[in-house]
């Protein structure tokens, strides 16, 4: 059993604490008065209750007022989690257990945890301080014996109980030497009685004849007393044969069924270590078969690259700046090239040149100065062409102007002559229209009944008849006309020459024009250059070919550092390639190749690693194999021992052993019941009952009529005798001798029942007894450094201490930390022999203070064996034992308190 955490709710000074314990050693540490001791108090009144108000324990009630009691978080030996908890309640407490199924329970379930210790058992092991440790040289054989055989055995603590109780009754009831014991006083009564009534029986042997008769009937009496004692003791022997009898019976039936299997043999604790083998052997079979996976699961048929293989990566690697410085060049130069390219291009379309055709002719072409001086003194005798071929149409279209002005004055003067001679039917006529113009006009704004109409018809009569009035003025001038009708003639004439002399240059510029015109499309058309183009820009075209071809040497010398980049690019990535076997992406190159070489060699390193392990597993594997070949073998001992030769067989022979052994323990416990007294099956008949009680009827009948006779004899006698006292002193010894003999019965009872008892605890002493002295001895030769070489018994009872040389020391002789060492190695035994039914935590409070150095680091490496079947609980005031121990939990107790009320940090 474990303790996991103590909560206090009220205890003494400690008001809802909370403690969390560990497995091993755990260490109280506290100067006076921190409060150690209560909280070992506490742990002892919660598991064992709160003591009696009148007791010697104190109850560390808490003086706030605060919630008495608390709880302990528990594991038990099955590893199962208990809470017990106990308050102020009835007098020891109200205590309740939380298991963790959710059951609840409460004494009888705390019991069972505790396995029916009392507090006085469980501090006579488990629980000791330098006071205890101060009294041992007063412990015997027989209370070691007694504290042995009663820890940990219910019925062993019960058998000790009744054992005590009957030792208390018998001492009540006789003491050889004891006045007040019931016996003692009934024989001291009877001792009396007989001397009073022998000197009555004097003074009655004066009356002799009655005397004499009532003499011979007490001899008669008791003669026929001594008969009827016979026959009493023949029918209690008969009884006890009746009753002994069918025991008997068993008897024989057990020793022949013995008989049947008394050649039977098996191992010693065959079926433990049996089945203790054949779970090694399983789980070594279990182990053997991970081991073979794990092997399996180890041995890897990957590829790995070889230490040449991933150095020359790593060294590939190195090359990473050059790559990228390679790459960003690359992007630069087609950054640079696409930027040319795009300026070529505009260059070009500015010039109407079409890329993809005339780019190689353009720059095949010559566009030196001399070319540029030469197109432009035909562009500048085309424009002074063109300028001289625009002055002469323009001045040929004044002459033909002036030809058509001419020409229209002529003719208007030919048809002034004519129109002369009508000029009055002309008015007539226009008289006419107008008047039709009115009518018309007229009858619409009637019709319309809209005055505007006729307003408008009468203002366009007028104008037409000022108009027609002032062509009449201008044919009265007819005459004048003439005149200047054959002047016009003249001057026509001399514009018709001076117009075809006007044509005649226009004509002749114009092929000038053309011839030059056809210079420039040659020109043009060897430079692939747009006849459409303006002849103005050819200048500015000239110096844009120019930037084309110097952009294109730019672009051809790009186009030469990019393919020797592309060029190195291409070789690095075709050397990775080579070194790696997995796809590339040129993007991301090296970082695939570092993940690769990462990759590659971390496989290379789970490889060597890999190749130890399985070189550890096929060691262990063989370790293995080995183990499991020496438990087949002890298997196979085991069986041979038992005469067997399979699993059945041997647990079929072990149950028909353990069958042997259980009849044997029969057999022994009859044989125990018998006693030392033999047992006839035919020694009486069946009769022989009904014989003795009708033998002791005839002789009660018989004693009965003696004594109506002797007591008619005593009534004779009266008055010899003044008073009954004799015959009052006889029956008083008749009673005290029947009362003296059921005493009798009554200690004999308790005296076999005694003697039954300590006979078994004998038993058991010489079994359990001497393995927890070997132990006793082993620890204190360690802790006192092989200076005694061991702690025995002397026969008077008491313990000796034996030095390496065979000189003998009682424990009161030896120094205080002697007789400590020797107490603790005793209580540590005793522990240690209970560890598999009791395991319970061992509570110490300062018991080492009088140790030395070197035998104290000897407890504390006993100490450090121990954590490991036992949790240790160590009350301490001294500051140097926490650095002790290494892996102890340190509980400082002063820090638990917070100012003086108790509280939690």
């Amino acid at each position: 059993m474990k303790i996991e955490k103590i909560h206090i709710y009220g205890f003494g000074k400690h008001e809802n604490v909370e403690i969390d314990l560990k497995d091993g050693i755990n260490v109280f540490y506290g100067e006076n008065e921190a409060g150690k001791s209560t909280i070992q108090q506490f742990i002892l009144h919660i598991l064992f209750g709160f003591p009696q108000k009148n007791a010697q324990l104190l109850r560390y009630e808490p003086k706030s007022g605060a919630m008495y009691g608390g709880k302990l978080h528990l594991v038990d030996e099955h590893g199962a989690r208990v809470i017990v908890e106990r308050v102020k309640g009835k007098a020891s407490g109200d205590v309740v257990l939380y298991f963790e199924d959710g059951r609840r329970g409460g004494e009888k379930e705390l019991s069972d945890l505790l396995h029916s210790y009392s507090r006085t058992d469980f501090e006579a092991i488990f629980s000791f301080s330098l006071l205890q440790l101060q009294g041992f040289e007063k412990m015997t054989e027989e209370e070691l014996t007694r504290t042995l055989l009663t820890s940990g055995t219910t019925g062993m603590d019960m058998l000790t109980n009744v054992e005590t109780q009957f030792v208390k009754e018998m001492g009540e009831l006789f003491k050889p030497t004891g006045k007040k014991p019931l016996i003692n006083q009934k024989i001291e009564e009877l001792r009396e009685l007989e001397l009073e009534w022998k000197s009555q029986m004097e003074e009655v042997q004066k009356y002799e004849p009655s005397i004499k008769r009532l003499h011979e009937l007490e001899l008669i009496i008791a003669k026929m007393i001594e008969q009827e004692k016979s026959i009493t003791d023949q029918l209690q022997q008969y009884l006890r044969w009746k009753q002994l009898k069918p025991v008997k019976e068993k008897e024989i039936e057990l020793e022949q069924a013995i008989e049947k299997v008394k050649h039977l043999t098996f191992p010693v604790d065959g079926i433990r270590r049996y089945e203790s083998i054949k779970d090694k052997e399983v789980s070594v079979k279990i182990t053997l078969e991970q081991l073979k996976e794990e092997l399996a699961t180890t041995t890897s048929n990957q590829q790995v690259l070889t230490p040449e293989e991933l150095e020359a990566l790593q060294s590939y690697l190195n090359n990473e700046t050059q790559w990228h410085e390679l790459r960003a060049k690359r992007i630069q130069i087609e950054e640079e090239q696409s930027k040319t390219l795009q300026s070529q291009m505009q260059q070009l379309s500015l010039i109407g040149v079409d890329w993809e055709k005339s780019l190689n002719h353009i720059m095949d072409v010559d566009v030196s100065i001399q070319q540029e001086d030469q197109l432009v003194s035909i562009i500048q005798k085309q424009d002074e062409l063109e300028r001289q071929l625009q002055q002469e149409k323009r001045l040929l279209q004044m002459k033909q102007e002036d030809f058509n002005k001419h020409q229209t004055r002529v003719n208007e003067s030919k048809r002034t002559s004519r129109s002369s001679s009508g000029s009055k039917n002309a008015k007539g006529i226009a008289l006419l229209f107008i008047g039709v113009i009115m009518i018309i006009g007229l009858t619409l704004s009637f019709f319309q009944a809209n005055w505007i109409i006729a307003l408008v018809t009468v203002i366009f009569s007028a104008i037409i008849y000022i108009g027609f009035m002032f062509m009449l003025e201008t044919m009265q001038q007819a005459g004048d006309m003439q005149k200047y009708e054959s002047l016009l003639v003249r001057e026509q004439q001399t514009l018709k020459e001076q117009i075809d002399q006007l044509e005649y240059t226009i004509s002749r510029l114009i092929q000038e024009r053309e011839e030059n015109q056809y210079l420039i499309y040659a020109f043009l058309k060897r430079y692939h250059i747009s006849e459409q183009l303006s002849p103005s820009l050819l200048p500015e075209v000239f110096n844009r070919l120019r930037i084309i071809q110097k952009q294109q040497l730019e672009l051809d010398q790009m186009e030469t550092k990019l393919y020797e980049v592309r060029t190195r690019l291409q070789q690095l990535l075709g050397r990775a390639q080579e070194i790696a076997t997995i796809h590339l992406i040129e993007d991301m190159l090296f970082h695939q190749l570092r993940e690769y070489y990462l990759t590659e060699k971390k496989k290379a390193e789970d490889q060597q690693f890999s190749a130890k392990k399985i070189g550890q597993l096929e060691t262990k594997l063989q370790e293995t194999r080995l183990l499991l070949t020496a438990y087949v073998e002890k298997i196979a001992e085991l069986l041979k021992e038992a005469k067997v030769e399979t699993e059945e067989g041997y647990y079929t022979t072990y149950h028909l052993y353990e069958e042997k052994l259980t009849l044997e323990r029969e057999i022994e416990r009859i044989h125990m019941q018998l006693g030392e007294h033999p047992v006839s099956l035919h020694a009486y008949e069946e009769s022989f009952e009904e014989e003795c009680k009708e033998k002791l009827q005839n002789l009660q009948q018989e004693r009965n009529e003696l004594l109506q006779e002797k007591a008619s004899l005593l009534y004779k006698t009266k008055k010899l005798i003044e008073n009954e006292e004799q015959s009052e002193k006889l029956q008083q010894l008749e009673q005290k001798k029947t009362e003296l003999k059921e005493l009798v019965k009554k200690w004999a009872a308790y005296k076999a029942v005694v003697e039954a008892i300590r006979k078994t605890m004998m038993q058991l002493k010489e079994k359990r007894l001497p393995e927890v002295l070997e132990n006793a001895q082993h620890y204190f030769r360690t802790l006192t450094d092989h200076s005694y070489d061991a702690l025995i018994l002397a026969p008077e009872g008491s313990f000796e201490a034996v030095k390496a040389n065979g000189q003998r020391f009682k424990i009161a002789e030896l120094s205080q930390a002697t007789k400590e060492q020797a107490y603790i190695s005793l209580r540590i035994a005793l522990a240690v022999s209970l560890k598999e039914k009791t395991a319970f935590p061992i509570i110490m409070d300062d018991p080492f203070v009088h140790f030395d150095r070197f035998r104290l680091q000897h407890m504390v490496q006993l100490m450090t064996e121990l954590q490991n079947k036992h949790q240790l609980l160590y009350f301490t005031c001294h500051e140097n034992i926490r650095y002790v121990w290494n892996e102890a939990h340190i509980v400082q107790v002063a820090d638990i308190l917070a100012g003086s009320g108790g509280n939690v940090k």
